[in-house]
């Protein structure tokens, strides 16, 4: 095959070829250029197995590497609705989890020695998996990637990591803007109850066991489903007969099943909105349903989205961001995916203040590619960009490998590539026309807005009637106790015998205020981390914390109208899952949960008995403002000497148990409050806490809820 080096000097010497050289023409656009010169593509050898797997390789014989991939017929959008992410597990851990013969660290560090890599993971429409190895061990890391295909171990602890990680990204799935923008956009496509749409909640995650991984593990990994792909320095009939060796006796199993995969198959037309305040710019999106790539127009609109958005002259960037001077980011484009159909959609970022004028440049843009339709001139400077940038689809050995894996995967003829290059250069203006006519419907658009409620030029209304969505990310449910009468009239008695324990209903009715500090040790992954803390609360809804850490000081501030934090990077708004992690943490504090005894939504139910530390405590289950929180309270002296909650890790942002312990208690005007706090999650250590000092109503000045920029505001002001 020839090298990329080879073909770009190739292309260079083609402009300088005998015609019109630079010298004799005025402008770049009446340059003449020779046709492209042909194209090889290498020939993959495609082999079947008696078993069913399909082997194709390529052959590249510049380095003594070997490089390989599977596809395997499985996916995500093959998950239950009751455990969504399921796949995608297993893919991880059947890699991380070990094997019959090494667990998951003894692998890593095999591998490591061998300078080799094995990955695996599950997508939405495939399984996938990738080795890669020096051609001397290719035999000994080939038998090592079968066993973690065929016999994957799933570790328990494994399995544990990559929940958390799932878990974890549950919990911050808010906070890019853009994230929710694509996710919710995919949900108005496709339908709420299409797994094109799914995304995983802690619920499903949580419901996911290593059985459930083995069974899919069983249900989908035969070598009748797997294509694997070879390609770098060996010889063909060699690697086919290592293939043999080491695939050769694993039993097929049943055949691949046809995908039907339901989604909604006609978009409904709306305005949408997310309010997401921490952000001063909309991110908007607008568009329906696409095409599928086997469609007889593919080639022509895939023309069409070069005249689109293919580059910096293309219709959107060059209107909407160089002309209009709209958007910070636009594109857009009839998506195609191999076997479903896609989305067209066109997004862009924009001011806040020019939401309007920017969902009216995107709905001109599109009306205009029928209004004002592609240019033969458009037309082929569109088909050059495809063109001329055709080289970078096979510049390696492993593109033209996984190329091919996705053609045989979806039963696309291997040739596809050659063929795709052939039928762009015949693709006529009319059939781009055509296409732009017949998949780009503007009267059809679901526009959805994610941006702050306040500071747009013109209503969303002005665009038709608007749907709010609700992006709140449920929380995992907690088991509950049976609420009884008599179970309320007792959890009544111990929370009172708690409130008196503390210092009596007067005076924990009259707290306004409470400030701490003291110091805490952080059990972190790298080791032990020691920090200083101070807070100040202001009930019942503004909080200050400040932590100096050893890279400098964190401040976290919320009050009913801001929230932000303040770093050695600056002053920021606070993201929204944050934002909400540090309102429920408010509202865990015990002091606040004893004050808001009285609340209308407050519900305290005895939940039986536990232990703390070998003594014996009586558990109340209290449900306020939609949480829930169990506290175990010392029958002798009526302290609240522990509490749980489901919430979230410290270090990690992930959810699970959270329990908090309390010790040391002291006098403090009146009260009774501990001054020593450890905190576990799921069971493990993550902090202990001392408290150096504590205030009750103590004077708070306002300031300190203020963002730095306006308290400097106010000063110059005075």
């Amino acid at each position: 095959m020839r090298s990329l080096k080879f073909l770009l000097a190739a292309a260079l010497t083609a402009v300088v070829l005998p015609g019109v050289t630079p010298a004799q023409v005025k402008s770049v656009d009446k340059l003449k250029f020779p046709a492209m010169p042909a194209v090889e593509i290498p020939e993959p050898t495609r082999v079947v197995l008696d078993n069913g797997m399909v082997i194709i390789l390529v052959e590249d014989h510049e380095l003594p590497l070997v490089d390989a991939g599977i596809r395997v017929h499985t996916g995500g959008r093959l998950d239950s609705s009751d455990k969504i992410g399921l796949a995608s597990l297993t893919g991880t851990v059947m890699r991380s989890g070990g094997t019959r013969n090494m667990s998951g660290d003894e692998l890593d560090d095999w591998l490591e020695g061998k300078a080799a890599v094995v990955e695996t993971s599950i997508g939405s429409e495939f399984g996938s998996g990738t080795m890669s190895c020096l051609k001397k061990d290719l035999l000994e890391v080939m038998k090592v990637f079968a066993e973690v295909l065929r016999y994957p171990a799933f570790e328990e602890d494994k399995i544990e990591v990559a929940k958390n990680q799932v878990v974890s990204g549950i919990a911050r799935q808010n906070d890019n803007p853009q994230r929710i923008m694509f996710r919710e956009f995919g949900e108005i496509i496709f339908g709420e109850d299409s797994p094109y749409a799914w995304s995983p909640t802690y619920d499903t995650t949580n419901a996911i066991t290593r059985d459930d991984l083995l069974a899919w593990h069983r249900k989908y990994y035969h070598p009748n489903r797997i294509i694997l792909g070879l390609s770098g320095d060996f010889d063909t009939q060699e690697a086919i007969a290592l293939v043999k060796e080491v695939f050769g006796d694993w039993q097929k199993g049943p055949a691949p099943e046809k995908v039907n995969v339901p989604y909604r198959k006609r978009t409904e037309p709306g305005v949408y909105y997310v309010e997401k305040n921490d952000m001063t710019q909309s991110n908007i999106i607008m568009g329906h349903l696409g095409i599928q790539r086997d469609n007889p127009d593919y080639l022509a609109v895939e023309v069409l989205n070069e005249v689109l958005s293919g580059g910096f002259a293309a219709r959107l960037f060059t209107n909407v961001r160089s002309v209009k001077g709209l958007a910070y980011a636009v594109t857009g484009g009839v998506d195609s995916s191999w076997d479903h159909q896609s989305d067209f959609n066109m997004w862009m970022t924009t001011k806040t203040e020019t939401t309007a004028a920017g969902i009216d440049a995107l709905i001109e843009e599109a009306r205009n590619l029928t209004a004002s339709p592609p240019a033969d001139e458009e037309v082929a400077k569109a088909k050059r960009g495809i063109l001329n940038s055709f080289v970078f689809n096979f510049d390696s050995t492993r593109k033209i490998l996984f190329q091919q894996l996705t053609y045989e995967y979806y039963g696309y003829p291997l040739d596809w590539l050659q063929r795709y290059r052939e039928g762009i250069d015949k693709v006529t203006t009319a059939q781009v026309r055509q296409a732009a006519a017949k998949y780009i419907h503007p009267d059809q658009f679901a526009i959805l807005v994610v941006g702050p409620a306040e500071g747009r030029d013109r209503p969303l209304s002005d665009f038709g009637q608007v749907t709010a969505l609700d992006i709140t990310i449920p929380e995992p449910e907690v088991q509950k106790v049976a609420v009884t009468e008599e179970g309320k009239r007792k959890g009544r008695a111990l929370l009172a015998s708690a409130v008196e324990a503390t210092g009596g209903a007067k005076l924990v009715d009259a707290i306004e205020s409470v400030s701490l500090s003291g110091s805490a040790t952080l059990n972190t992954p790298q080791g032990e981390m020691g920090i200083s803390v101070s807070s100040t609360m202001a009930y019942p809804s503004s909080l200050r914390q400040e932590m100096t850490l050893p890279f400098g000081k964190m401040v976290f501030v919320l009050t009913p109208e801001d929230a932000f934090l303040i770093s050695p990077a600056g002053t920021n708004d606070m993201p929204d899952s944050q934002r909400a992690s540090q309102e429920k943490g408010l509202r865990r504090n015990l002091l606040y949960i004893l004050k808001a005894r009285n609340q209308a939504d407050f519900v305290a139910v005895a939940a039986g008995e536990s232990e703390v530390d070998g003594t014996k405590v009586d558990l109340v289950q209290v449900e306020m403002e939609g949480d829930v929180i169990t506290l175990g309270i010392d029958p002798d002296s009526g302290r609240v000497v522990q509490m749980s909650y489901q919430g979230n890790n410290p270090l990690t942002g992930e959810v699970g148990e959270i329990v908090q312990t309390f010790s040391d208690f002291r006098e403090v005007d009146g009260f009774t409050l501990s001054f020593g706090t450890s905190q576990t999650f799921n069971g493990a250590k993550v902090l202990d806490a001392v408290t150096d000092s504590i205030t009750v109503n103590g004077d708070v000045d306002p300031k300190v809820f203020a963002r730095p920029e306006a308290q400097t505001a106010r000063k110059e002001g005075n």
